[in-house]
This record gives structure tokens, C-alpha cells and sequence, in this order.
């Protein structure tokens, strides 16, 4: 048995390990053999991909109760493997045997092509291929059906990492696999070798993990992996006792109750490190097959519980009943919605909106409506409370309405800032009600105070009104069961004893469908002329974009800019994207600002300072559709985000996905997601002079850009991708929300 893999280069790799095993030389023949024929090697990379689909589908495959190809990604790369290796090259033509020579050729220049396997972005296990310095994914579909099924990126921009230690396989299991993983207390003779007890949905049970790379690492490290696992917490007694039962025919030494198997499993590992079984092949073939066969026990037992069951007795977890809450649904809601009725759960969602449709997307859609308007003459600082009591009784009404309907929800997933769910358990007290934290109002450490450009009035009374503008997240803390919010600094905002409850995932974003596209064009029309201007990659453009342009997302700051960096890039294009309303903080007035909107103050600022032909080169976009908002990020050379420490914006994490290089201000939750120098830059949010210099800096280095936009889509990827992190993430915390609810029906 192999634990490790000698490769090209002084690092002693363990099988399948995620890494570059020779850099320089990977890098040279990457460039010069697959980089120039990267549309070729796809196509042939696809021909044979339905090949091996034309097989293995045809064997009826199925994989933790999926349909093919879910969950078979392993089985898609050893056949591709196989294949790619014995294909025969007369029966191949076009563009698919350019791909096929090109990749020979690699291979015969002494180029890499190895099967690798690793933690892919947090959420699941991915098999794939490392062929010289490029991840290439041949079952990039076998988790989320619809995605392409051959994917080729930079290694880096993958997102593939190796899993460090049993923990790690663990949490990837728990997700991936709809499982729970226990360290193995079971069976101590094993456990050394076998230190997890995998307990699926249905209540059976696999030990795990004795695969290639994980054998390594644990073998490499005399069992300190397993060690590490073993030593956790006993696993609960009833796991324990359902899985010796199904253990019961063979003869397997069983002890009598966890944390006898947990000593057990440790006086056996110590007793196999000093006899130095870790090198030991064939006392390792002996373990692993004993192992092999509990499994295959395992696999009777649940087979034998599953026959003796009427279909209706197997068990099903059955759909419930959701209600989601958002004055303008779907607001954050948009994904999270739609996946539970995609589901089979029963959705309805409470609006104030006006609807022409009752359903939207699987999700029913219910209007509320409020009866009454603020009380004239209310004291100023509980006006806002006064608004959310208004919509809070209008959601009431219409809640009462769908329960005396028969409708009663499992769980209430809602957002707080409007009030709407402050009465809600006077309805349905048994429901799980999860809040959506956005914010928690702050006199100072946030965006209050921040600019002593826009200074508060009346300091003290503005606490005192700060202070009452929280009673209704105070009120929610009373008897919200969970929350979510979308980053930590957010979180952070809300005090303790809440702030425990909350769960921090973010909103999610599409990185398969935001990309980079060096083809991109777009079509503007100049400013002044209104002459066409067709932009593509090869221009230098500089993107500012916010729902609103506006103080509070540094409007201001970028446009006393606007002078200084029209001057020294004369063949910059700056493209502005935001409406002319405030989302945040005070309208200017007329009389107070000189305009009535806050780009038009800003505008008649710089306006003097910037001469006609470079005011031809700014150009204000409004609110624009979202197919040319995402060409318009493409197309960024450097995107420039701005925001006073407040909640943070989806269009930077859109324009870290399309590989925008980012210059951020070095504010919360900003420096949450970008590190300086890492995958963007942060500046001194007041720093008119820095942030020209750092856009300066950026557009005359390429290689720089580059490097900052390619880890910004990683961090993308990585961190916030929709379908693999983010999603998954929102709703396995619905999933432990509503768990005893759940039990119940």
C-alpha cells in the first residue's frame, strides 16, 4: 500500500494530494503546449466525457440515492482517465484530435496529467485533474446538474484545497453527503485505521476513511490524524448501540458503551504505532479488509431494516410548511426561496408589494397592506417605531387570514428592519421563526459619526433616537429562535447574548454565470455627443457602481477624484452606474446643497476642474439592466468600491467574480473580504489623493492587475459562490432550524 507518490520536484506527495508539483517547469509547458489550445483540449475533453456517459449511465448508476451523474465524480474521472489514456487518436478529427495532439504532446515534453482530489470550496469533495499548471474538472456537473461538464481554470482559481485532517473530511461529509460524521467508538480494533462512523439521512452507517489520500496522510503521520479524530468527545450512546447492533454478526470485539470504545480505539493506536504498523503493508491489508467487511454489514443491516418496511414506513422526511417575510420579496430571499419550494416544501412569502402574480417561482405570494399612515405630531424619535408597528399589524391581519386558510408554517423566515414579524408567534407560537440580521444601529463604530463632512445633529439626541430605533431588534431577540446574517462584521454589530444565535452566510453569487470574458464589448454613448462608443478589454476602464450615488457609499470621495485621474490617464473611460435617489442617510436640499440629488452637488463640485474632452470620458449609466451590468463589470479594468463601515454591497463580490481588479476603502466589512495586496487594494476611505494614486498604480502595472483580479474571483469562488457555498450554507441552517418542528410532522 502506497502512502506517498515521489513526482517531479523534492516534495513527497501523498496520492491525489491538490498542489503543483513542479512549478517552473509546469508553468513553461503550460504555456506553451495547452494555454494556445485550450479551446481544443475542451472539445476533446467533452467528446470523450460522452463516452464515458453513453457507459456508466447506461449501468443505471446511483450514488447516495442520486441519479447519475450526481455524486459520481469519481467514477466520471477514473473512466475519463482510462479512456483519454487508450483512446485512439484515427477515430478522432477536427478540432477534438487538435485537442487530443496538443495534450500528447504535453505529456511527451514532459508535462504532468494526475487525478487529484480535495475539499472544493468548502462544500463538497471533488475529484479532478491537474494537467501542468490548469484545474480541469471532467465532472464539473455532479453536483449541480445544469453546470457545464468540463471545466478548465488557472489551479490557483480553483478553489481545490487538500483536507487537512479528519475534522476537515468530517465537515465536508456532514455537507456534501447530507450525513452526519462521529468518530469511530464503535469498533476500536479499527478505529485507528477507520476513525469516522458516517451515519447517513436513512440511519445507516459506513466507517470511513481509508481512501488514498487520506491513508497517507494518516499512515505518513503514525495515526496522529486518526489520533486527533478519536480523542474527540464520545460519540451519543444510542449512535453507539444502533451501529454494534447492525455489527452484531461478525466477529468484531464490541465494547459496551462509547467511551469504552473511545479508550479502546486509543490503547489500539498506540499499540500499532509501536509496532510500527503504519509501514506495515500487510498488517494494513489485513485492517482494511476487516474494515471492508463491517462495511459490507452495514450495507446488509440497512438493506435488511429497508425490506421490512412498506413504503409509506421508510423513512421520508416530510415537506413543511415555510413562510418567508420581506416588505419587497424577494430581497435577500431571492435564492434561499425558490430552493426550498424546488424542494417540495410548501412556500409562501408575505410582501407588502402589489403582486400580479400569486406564485413566483414555486413560491406563493401573498400582498399585505397597511391601514394607516404615522400619527401627526409623534414624537421624532419614535416615528420609526411607530412604522414598524403600522406594517407589523398589516402582516398580523394577513397572517391570520392564511392561518384561519389552514396554512401553518414549520418556520418563519424573516426580515426584521420593517417590523413585519414582530407579532407573528401571537399566530403560529409553535413556529421556528429565523431572523434576517442586516444591522444593528450604533452611536459610534459604524456609520454614524463616520464623516465629519456630514456631521450629526444634536449628538446626544441622535443617540437617544439610535437608541429607540433598536427596539425593534430588541423585541425580535425576545423570541427569535436563530438568525443569519451576511458577514461577520455584521454580526458583530448586534450584542450579546443574541449575537450567538446568529449564523453568518452570505447572500451568495452566481461565479459560474459572472466570469471573466476577455471578448466583452459594450456599446455607450458619449457623453456630451452622444455618439456611439464601443468598449471592449483592450480600453482602460475604470467602474464605480452603487444602487445610488450617494455619501454613504463614497460618491464623494470618487468624484474629487474624477480631476486628477482624467488628467494623468488620458485614455481612461470612467463608467458610473446609480441612480440619482438616496438608499442611505439625508436628501441634499436645494437650499442647504445646491441640488437635489447628491450627484448632482458632486457633479457641480469637480465639474469646473475637468475640462469638455475629459468630462467626454465620464459617463453616468443610471440603473442599468443586469445582462449589461455584468458586461460592464467584464469589461472593468479597475473597479473602484467605496462605502462608509456599513452592510456590504453584492456588486463587489460581482465584480471580484468577473476578475475585476478591486480598489476598496479599508472600512468594515470590506477588510473582511479583501486583504490588501492579496486579492485587491484598500485605502483610507478619505483619501482622494491615494485612491487616484492607487488606480494610477494599478493601470500601469498589467502583471499586477492581473495577479489582484484572478485571486479576486478565487476569493469569489471560494468564499461566496451561490450553488457550492453560500446556498448550501442558508439551507442547512433552515435545515437546524427547523429540525424539531420537523421531527414532529
Amino acid at each position: 500500500m502506497t502512502s506517498v507518490q515521489v513526482l517531479k520536484g523534492t516534495k513527497r506527495w501523498l496520492p491525489a494530494e491538490p498542489g503543483i508539483a513542479n512549478p517552473e517547469l509546469s508553468h513553461d509547458l503550460t504555456d506553451k503546449y495547452l494555454q494556445p489550445a485550450l479551446p481544443e483540449i475542451e472539445a476533446f475533453l467533452l467528446e470523450m466525457r460522452q463516452l464515458v456517459d453513453a457507459d456508466l449511465s447506461k449501468r443505471s448508476l446511483q450514488k447516495y440515492g442520486k441519479p447519475y451523474p450526481l455524486s459520481s465524480c469519481l467514477e466520471i474521472s477514473k473512466a475519463m482517465q482510462t479512456l483519454v489514456q487508450t483512446v485512439d487518436a484515427n477515430q478522432l478529427s477536427g478540432s477534438v484530435l487538435a485537442g487530443y495532439l496538443a495534450l500528447r504532446r504535453f505529456l511527451s515534453a514532459g508535462g504532468e496529467m494526475r487525478r487529484i482530489w480535495g475539499d472544493l470550496r468548502g462544500s463538497y469533495f471533488q475529484n479532478a485533474f491537474q494537467i501542468g499548471t490548469l484545474y480541469v474538472d471532467v465532472a464539473n456537473d455532479t453536483v449541480v446538474a445544469s453546470k457545464p461538464k468540463v471545466e478548465i481554470l488557472p489551479f490557483e482559481a480553483s478553489g481545490l484545497v487538500a483536507i487537512k485532517d479528519y475534522s476537515h473530511f468530517g465537515r465536508i461529509a456532514e455537507s456534501y453527503w447530507e450525513a452526519t460524521a462521529w468518530p469511530n467508538h464503535v469498533v476500536p480494533e479499527l478505529a485507528p485505521f477507520f476513525p469516522l462512523l458516517i451515519e447517513t439521512q436513512g440511519g445507516g452507517f459506513e466507517l470511513r476513511d481509508m481512501g488514498g489520500y487520506m491513508m497517507g496522510l494518516n499512515l505518513n503521520r503514525a495515526f496522529g490524524p486518526a489520533e486527533a479524530y478519536l480523542s474527540k468527545t464520545a460519540l451519543p450512546e444510542d449512535v453507539r448501540e444502533r451501529a454494534a447492533y447492525d455489527l452484531a454478526p461478525l466477529a468484531l470485539s464490541l465494547p459496551n458503551s462509547s467511551a469504552a470504545g473511545r479508550r479502546e480505539g486509543l490503547k489500539a493506536l498506540q499499540r500499532y504505532r509501536s509496532k510500527a504498523v503504519h509501514r506495515d503493508p500487510a498488517a494494513q491489508k489485513r485492517l482494511t479488509e476487516r474494515g471492508f467487511a463491517a462495511n459490507r454489514q452495514f450495507q446488509t443491516a440497512a438493506k435488511s431494516r429497508s425490506a421490512k418496511l412498506t413504503p409509506i414506513e421508510k423513512p421520508k422526511k416530510p415537506p413543511m410548511n415555510i413562510l418567508f417575510i420581506h416588505q419587497n420579496f424577494p430581497g435577500q430571499f431571492k435564492h434561499l426561496a425558490p430552493a426550498l419550494a424546488q424542494r417540495g416544501h410548501r412556500v409562501v412569502a408575505l410582501t407588502m408589494q402589489k403582486v400580479k402574480e400569486t406564485r413566483w417561482q414555486g413560491v406563493e405570494l401573498v400582498p399585505y397592506a397597511v391601514t394607516q399612515g404615522s400619527t401627526p405630531g409623534t414624537h421624532p424619535w419614535v416615528v420609526d417605531f411607530e412604522t414598524k408597528i403600522i406594517r407589523a399589524e398589516g402582516a398580523f391581519r394577513a397572517c391570520l387570514k392564511l392561518n384561519e386558510q389552514g396554512f401553518k408554517p414549520d418556520a418563519i423566515i424573516a426580515h426584521p428592519g420593517w417590523g413585519e414579524s414582530l407579532f407573528l408567534k401571537e399566530v403560529w407560537p409553535e413556529a421556528k421563526l429565523g431572523i434576517f440580521c442586516e444591522f444593528f444601529y450604533l452611536a459610534e463604530g459604524a456609520d454614524t459619526g463616520f464623516d465629519p463632512e456630514f456631521p450629526v445633529e444634536d449628538v446626544a439626541g441622535n443617540n437617544c433616537r439610535l437608541r429607540l430605533k433598536n427596539l425593534n431588534n430588541y423585541m425580535h431577540f425576545d423570541f427569535a429562535d436563530a438568525a443569519i446574517a451576511p458577514t461577520h462584521w455584521q454580526a458583530s454589530t448586534f450584542p450579546e447574548p443574541f449575537r450567538s444565535k446568529i449564523t453568518v452566510v452570505h447572500d451568495g453569487i452566481d461565479t459560474s454565470a459572472i466570469q471573466p470574458n476577455p471578448k466583452v464589448q459594450l456599446e455607450l454613448r458619449r457623453n456630451g455627443s452622444g455618439e456611439p462608443l464601443v468598449l471592449t478589454r483592450d480600453d482602460e476602464v475604470i467602474t464605480f457602481v452603487n444602487r445610488n450615488l450617494e455619501p454613504m457609499r463614497g460618491c464623494h470621495i470618487f468624484m474629487r477624484a474624477l480631476p486628477e485621474l482624467l488628467k494623468q490617464r488620458p485614455r481612461a473611460q470612467v463608467i458610473i452606474v446609480g441612480g440619482d435617489g438616496v438608499s442611505y442617510g439625508a436628501k441634499p436640499t436645494v437650499e442647504k446643497n445646491g441640488a437635489a440629488s447628491w450627484k448632482e452637488v458632486f457633479i457641480n463640485e469637480v465639474r469646473g476642474q475637468i475640462s469638455d474632452a475629459d468630462w467626454a470620458r465620464v459617463h453616468f449609466v443610471g440603473q442599468v439592466p443586469y445582462g449589461n451590468f455584468i458586461s460592464l463589470l467584464q469589461l472593468s479594468t479597475v473597479h473602484v468600491y467605496w462605502t462608509y463601515p456599513f452592510v456590504l454591497s453584492w456588486s463587489l463580490i460581482e465584480a471580484m467574480s468577473a476578475g475585476a481588479a478591486i480598489l476598496a476603502s479599508d472600512t468594515a466589512p470590506l477588510r473582511e473580504v479583501i486583504q490588501h495586496g492579496e486579492n485587491g487594494l484598500l485605502v483610507d476611505f478619505f483619501s482622494v489623493d491615494g485612491l487616484v494614486h492607487s488606480v494610477c498604480g494599478l493601470l500601469d502595472d498589467q502583471e499586477e492587475k492581473e495577479r489582484l483580479g484572478a485571486a479576486a474571483r478565487h476569493t469569489a469562488v471560494t468564499n461566496y459562490d451561490l450553488n457550492t457555498v453560500c446556498l448550501p450554507r442558508q439551507l442547512a441552517w433552515v435545515e437546524a432550524l427547523t429540525k424539531e418542528n420537523h421531527k414532529k410532522g
